[in-house]
Protein backbone atom coordinates (compact mmCIF):
# COMPACT_ATOMS: atom_id res chain seq x y z
CA UNK A 1 0.00 0.00 0.00
CA UNK A 2 2.92 2.50 0.85
CA UNK A 3 5.13 1.28 -1.77
CA UNK A 4 1.95 1.98 -4.38
CA UNK A 5 1.08 5.08 -2.82
CA UNK A 6 4.74 6.23 -3.61
CA UNK A 7 4.74 5.37 -6.97
CA UNK A 8 1.72 7.13 -7.33
CA UNK A 9 2.37 10.65 -6.04
CA UNK A 10 5.19 11.48 -8.54
CA UNK A 11 6.04 10.18 -12.10
CA UNK A 12 9.46 10.70 -11.49
CA UNK A 13 9.24 7.81 -8.66
CA UNK A 14 7.57 5.47 -11.33
CA UNK A 15 10.38 6.24 -13.86
CA UNK A 16 13.13 5.51 -10.56
CA UNK A 17 11.41 2.80 -9.99
CA UNK A 18 12.01 1.13 -13.84
CA UNK A 19 15.55 1.81 -13.63
CA UNK A 20 16.16 0.24 -10.08
CA UNK A 21 14.28 -2.98 -11.50
CA UNK A 22 16.79 -3.10 -14.95
CA UNK A 23 19.82 -2.53 -12.48
CA UNK A 24 18.92 -5.66 -10.21
CA UNK A 25 17.31 -7.30 -13.43
CA UNK A 26 21.24 -7.46 -14.53
CA UNK A 27 22.27 -8.07 -10.92
CA UNK A 28 20.18 -11.20 -10.95
CA UNK A 29 21.25 -11.75 -14.64
CA UNK A 30 25.21 -12.16 -13.26
CA UNK A 31 24.64 -13.96 -10.39
CA UNK A 32 22.69 -16.64 -11.85
CA UNK A 33 25.47 -17.21 -14.79
CA UNK A 34 29.14 -15.91 -13.89
CA UNK A 35 28.70 -17.36 -10.80
CA UNK A 36 27.69 -20.31 -11.42
CA UNK A 37 30.21 -20.73 -14.28
CA UNK A 38 32.99 -20.40 -11.88
CA UNK A 39 31.64 -22.30 -9.32
CA UNK A 40 31.27 -25.32 -11.43
CA UNK A 41 34.69 -24.38 -13.13
CA UNK A 42 36.68 -24.62 -9.57
CA UNK A 43 34.65 -27.19 -7.84
CA UNK A 44 34.76 -30.05 -10.81
CA UNK A 45 38.07 -29.03 -12.28
CA UNK A 46 39.30 -31.18 -15.55
CA UNK A 47 42.31 -32.94 -15.27
CA UNK A 48 44.28 -30.39 -17.45
CA UNK A 49 43.04 -27.30 -15.24
CA UNK A 50 43.77 -29.11 -11.59
CA UNK A 51 47.39 -27.23 -11.62
CA UNK A 52 45.36 -23.72 -11.60
CA UNK A 53 43.16 -24.86 -9.12
CA UNK A 54 44.66 -22.51 -6.67
CA UNK A 55 44.92 -19.33 -8.55
CA UNK A 56 40.93 -20.39 -9.35
CA UNK A 57 40.31 -20.97 -5.73
CA UNK A 58 41.64 -17.36 -4.76
CA UNK A 59 39.31 -15.82 -7.73
CA UNK A 60 36.70 -17.66 -6.48
CA UNK A 61 36.75 -15.80 -3.23
CA UNK A 62 36.47 -12.95 -4.89
CA UNK A 63 33.58 -13.87 -6.96
CA UNK A 64 32.13 -15.47 -3.38
CA UNK A 65 32.79 -12.03 -1.83
CA UNK A 66 30.42 -10.09 -4.61
CA UNK A 67 28.56 -12.90 -5.01
CA UNK A 68 27.18 -13.68 -1.99
CA UNK A 69 26.28 -10.47 -1.35
CA UNK A 70 24.08 -10.11 -4.16
CA UNK A 71 22.42 -13.50 -4.04
CA UNK A 72 21.40 -12.20 -0.40
CA UNK A 73 20.14 -9.09 -1.83
CA UNK A 74 16.49 -8.25 -2.50
CA UNK A 75 15.32 -6.85 -6.04
CA UNK A 76 14.05 -3.28 -5.74
CA UNK A 77 10.15 -4.34 -5.69
CA UNK A 78 11.05 -6.57 -2.97
CA UNK A 79 12.87 -4.47 -0.47
CA UNK A 80 9.99 -1.51 -1.32
CA UNK A 81 7.43 -4.03 -0.18
CA UNK A 82 5.85 -3.15 2.33
CA UNK A 83 6.70 -6.09 4.97
CA UNK A 84 9.62 -8.93 3.93
CA UNK A 85 11.91 -10.49 5.98
CA UNK A 86 15.46 -11.37 5.48
CA UNK A 87 17.29 -15.20 5.22
CA UNK A 88 16.32 -16.66 8.57
CA UNK A 89 14.02 -14.37 9.88
CA UNK A 90 10.77 -14.69 10.38
CA UNK A 91 7.99 -12.22 11.57
CA UNK A 92 4.12 -11.59 13.00
CA UNK A 93 2.57 -8.68 11.78
CA UNK A 94 -1.32 -7.87 13.26
CA UNK A 95 -2.53 -6.16 10.31
CA UNK A 96 -5.26 -2.88 10.13
CA UNK A 97 -8.24 -5.29 10.03
CA UNK A 98 -7.05 -7.34 13.16
CA UNK A 99 -5.73 -10.27 10.91
CA UNK A 100 -2.80 -12.04 11.90
CA UNK A 101 0.11 -12.47 9.27
CA UNK A 102 2.99 -14.75 9.76
CA UNK A 103 6.25 -14.35 7.14
CA UNK A 104 8.81 -16.47 6.50
CA UNK A 105 12.03 -16.56 5.67
CA UNK A 106 12.79 -14.32 2.95
CA UNK A 107 9.33 -13.54 1.80
CA UNK A 108 7.31 -10.08 0.42
CA UNK A 109 4.01 -8.64 0.44
CA UNK A 110 2.27 -5.67 0.09
CA UNK A 111 -0.82 -4.88 1.43
CA UNK A 112 -3.74 -3.37 -0.40
CA UNK A 113 -7.17 -2.77 1.97
CA UNK A 114 -9.98 -0.06 1.16
CA UNK A 115 -13.12 -0.42 2.15
CA UNK A 116 -14.47 -2.94 -0.04
CA UNK A 117 -11.80 -5.63 -0.46
CA UNK A 118 -8.58 -6.39 1.90
CA UNK A 119 -5.73 -8.10 -0.66
CA UNK A 120 -2.64 -9.36 0.50
CA UNK A 121 0.11 -8.85 -2.56
CA UNK A 122 2.34 -12.36 -2.25
CA UNK A 123 6.09 -11.26 -4.36
CA UNK A 124 8.05 -14.66 -2.66
CA UNK A 125 8.51 -16.24 0.20
CA UNK A 126 5.70 -17.92 2.16
CA UNK A 127 2.88 -16.55 4.69
CA UNK A 128 0.70 -17.98 7.11
CA UNK A 129 -2.67 -16.13 7.29
CA UNK A 130 -5.38 -15.87 10.74
CA UNK A 131 -8.13 -13.96 8.73
CA UNK A 132 -10.53 -11.54 10.78
CA UNK A 133 -14.00 -11.68 9.62
CA UNK A 134 -15.28 -9.05 7.82
CA UNK A 135 -18.43 -10.00 5.14
CA UNK A 136 -18.33 -6.94 3.30
CA UNK A 137 -14.69 -7.11 2.50
CA UNK A 138 -13.38 -10.72 1.05
CA UNK A 139 -10.16 -11.23 2.56
CA UNK A 140 -7.75 -12.73 -0.67
CA UNK A 141 -4.11 -13.55 -1.36
CA UNK A 142 -2.85 -12.53 -5.34
CA UNK A 143 0.50 -14.05 -6.58
CA UNK A 144 1.34 -14.02 -10.23
CA UNK A 145 -0.10 -17.36 -10.41
CA UNK A 146 -3.21 -17.19 -9.22
CA UNK A 147 -5.52 -15.53 -6.04
CA UNK A 148 -6.90 -17.91 -2.69
CA UNK A 149 -9.55 -15.93 -1.36
CA UNK A 150 -10.63 -16.60 2.60
CA UNK A 151 -14.06 -18.35 2.74
CA UNK A 152 -12.86 -18.86 6.61
CA UNK A 153 -9.94 -18.22 8.96
CA UNK A 154 -6.35 -20.15 8.62
CA UNK A 155 -4.39 -20.90 5.83
CA UNK A 156 -0.75 -20.87 4.24
CA UNK A 157 0.08 -19.38 0.81
CA UNK A 158 3.77 -19.89 -0.48
CA UNK A 159 5.17 -18.42 -3.69
CA UNK A 160 8.98 -20.24 -5.20
CA UNK A 161 9.81 -20.48 -8.90
CA UNK A 162 7.13 -19.58 -10.39
CA UNK A 163 4.64 -21.82 -8.44
CA UNK A 164 2.32 -20.89 -5.40
CA UNK A 165 1.13 -23.40 -2.99
CA UNK A 166 -1.95 -22.93 -1.27
CA UNK A 167 -2.78 -25.22 1.87
CA UNK A 168 -5.71 -25.12 4.25
CA UNK A 169 -5.77 -25.12 8.28
CA UNK A 170 -8.84 -23.96 9.37
CA UNK A 171 -12.33 -23.66 7.46
CA UNK A 172 -12.08 -23.37 3.61
CA UNK A 173 -9.99 -21.31 0.72
CA UNK A 174 -11.35 -21.00 -3.03
CA UNK A 175 -8.08 -21.07 -4.76
CA UNK A 176 -7.91 -20.27 -8.59
CA UNK A 177 -5.23 -19.90 -11.10
CA UNK A 178 -4.63 -16.80 -14.19
CA UNK A 179 -7.11 -18.55 -15.92
CA UNK A 180 -9.28 -19.42 -13.87
CA UNK A 181 -9.82 -22.60 -12.89
CA UNK A 182 -10.75 -22.48 -9.46
CA UNK A 183 -11.07 -25.03 -6.69
CA UNK A 184 -12.19 -25.38 -3.04
CA UNK A 185 -10.37 -26.44 -0.39
CA UNK A 186 -11.02 -28.18 2.77
CA UNK A 187 -8.62 -28.38 6.05
CA UNK A 188 -5.94 -30.72 5.21
CA UNK A 189 -5.84 -29.88 1.34
CA UNK A 190 -3.60 -28.42 -0.87
CA UNK A 191 -3.14 -27.14 -4.19
CA UNK A 192 -1.07 -25.71 -6.81
CA UNK A 193 -1.16 -22.75 -9.28
CA UNK A 194 0.69 -23.09 -12.23
CA UNK A 195 0.22 -20.60 -15.35
CA UNK A 196 -1.02 -22.76 -17.92
CA UNK A 197 -2.14 -25.78 -15.80
CA UNK A 198 -5.87 -26.25 -14.12
CA UNK A 199 -6.22 -26.40 -10.26
CA UNK A 200 -6.29 -29.64 -8.14
CA UNK A 201 -6.53 -30.79 -4.73
CA UNK A 202 -4.40 -32.83 -3.03
CA UNK A 203 -3.86 -34.37 0.89
CA UNK A 204 -1.65 -32.14 2.80
CA UNK A 205 -0.10 -32.97 6.09
CA UNK A 206 -1.14 -29.77 8.52
CA UNK A 207 1.52 -30.55 11.39
CA UNK A 208 4.23 -31.18 8.76
CA UNK A 209 3.64 -28.15 6.44
CA UNK A 210 3.38 -25.68 9.39
CA UNK A 211 6.62 -27.01 11.17
CA UNK A 212 8.10 -23.91 9.75
CA UNK A 213 6.46 -21.60 12.00
CA UNK A 214 8.32 -23.18 14.55
CA UNK A 215 11.26 -23.57 13.07
CA UNK A 216 11.42 -26.63 12.01
CA UNK A 217 11.70 -29.08 8.71
CA UNK A 218 9.92 -32.25 8.61
CA UNK A 219 11.03 -35.01 6.46
CA UNK A 220 9.43 -38.03 5.65
CA UNK A 221 11.36 -40.01 3.34
CA UNK A 222 12.80 -37.08 1.34
CA UNK A 223 14.82 -36.66 -1.38
CA UNK A 224 18.33 -35.11 0.27
CA UNK A 225 18.07 -32.60 -2.58
CA UNK A 226 14.94 -31.40 -1.85
CA UNK A 227 15.74 -31.21 1.81
CA UNK A 228 18.76 -29.00 0.73
CA UNK A 229 16.52 -26.87 -1.73
CA UNK A 230 14.21 -25.94 1.11
CA UNK A 231 17.11 -25.42 3.70
CA UNK A 232 18.81 -22.90 0.94
CA UNK A 233 16.13 -20.49 1.95
CA UNK A 234 17.01 -20.59 5.51
CA UNK A 235 20.97 -20.43 5.04
CA UNK A 236 23.02 -17.65 4.78
CA UNK A 237 25.73 -18.67 2.23
CA UNK A 238 25.17 -20.96 -1.34
CA UNK A 239 24.64 -24.36 -0.81
CA UNK A 240 26.21 -25.88 -4.21
CA UNK A 241 24.90 -29.81 -5.16
CA UNK A 242 24.02 -31.59 -8.13
CA UNK A 243 20.43 -32.51 -7.65
CA UNK A 244 20.63 -35.68 -10.13
CA UNK A 245 24.07 -36.96 -8.36
CA UNK A 246 21.67 -37.11 -4.96
CA UNK A 247 18.69 -38.74 -6.01
CA UNK A 248 19.52 -41.80 -4.52
CA UNK A 249 19.88 -40.23 -0.48
CA UNK A 250 16.75 -39.61 0.87
CA UNK A 251 16.75 -38.81 4.82
CA UNK A 252 13.68 -38.73 7.96
CA UNK A 253 13.86 -36.89 10.59
CA UNK A 254 13.10 -33.20 12.43
CA UNK A 255 15.35 -31.05 11.05
CA UNK A 256 16.19 -27.04 12.25
CA UNK A 257 15.58 -24.32 10.04
CA UNK A 258 17.08 -21.45 12.66
CA UNK A 259 20.76 -23.78 13.08
CA UNK A 260 21.75 -24.25 9.80
CA UNK A 261 24.76 -24.83 10.78
CA UNK A 262 23.76 -27.97 13.19
CA UNK A 263 21.42 -28.94 10.33
CA UNK A 264 24.40 -29.14 7.82
CA UNK A 265 26.57 -31.09 10.60
CA UNK A 266 23.70 -33.69 11.25
CA UNK A 267 23.29 -34.04 7.38
CA UNK A 268 27.24 -34.62 6.93
CA UNK A 269 27.19 -37.44 9.83
CA UNK A 270 23.95 -39.64 8.96
CA UNK A 271 23.64 -39.29 4.97
CA UNK A 272 26.14 -40.57 2.71
CA UNK A 273 27.72 -37.16 1.50
CA UNK A 274 30.76 -35.44 1.56
CA UNK A 275 30.63 -31.88 2.68
CA UNK A 276 33.16 -29.11 2.05
CA UNK A 277 33.11 -25.82 3.58
CA UNK A 278 35.31 -23.54 1.32
CA UNK A 279 34.02 -20.11 3.35
CA UNK A 280 30.96 -18.99 5.25
CA UNK A 281 29.12 -18.38 1.95
CA UNK A 282 30.17 -21.56 0.30
CA UNK A 283 29.29 -25.56 1.35
CA UNK A 284 29.66 -28.27 -1.52
CA UNK A 285 27.74 -31.36 -0.74
CA UNK A 286 28.44 -34.39 -3.11
CA UNK A 287 28.20 -38.24 -2.93
CA UNK A 288 30.82 -39.85 -0.86
CA UNK A 289 33.28 -41.71 -2.50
Amino acid sequence: MAFAQWLASDARHATAFTQMEKLWSRFDAAQETSSKRVLNAVLKPSKHKRNKVFTTGLCLLAVMLVGGVVANSLPARVMLADYHTGIGEQRTIELADHSQMTLDTHSAVNIHFNGGQRRVELLQGKILLQVAKDAQRPFVVETAEGTARALGTQYTVGRQHHVTQVMVIESSVEACTIQRSCVTLSPGEATLLQNDLPASKTNADIQNETAWISSRLVADDLPLSLLLSELQRYHQGHLYYDAAALEHVHVSGVFALNDTARTLKVLADTTPVAMTHYTPWLTSIQPAH
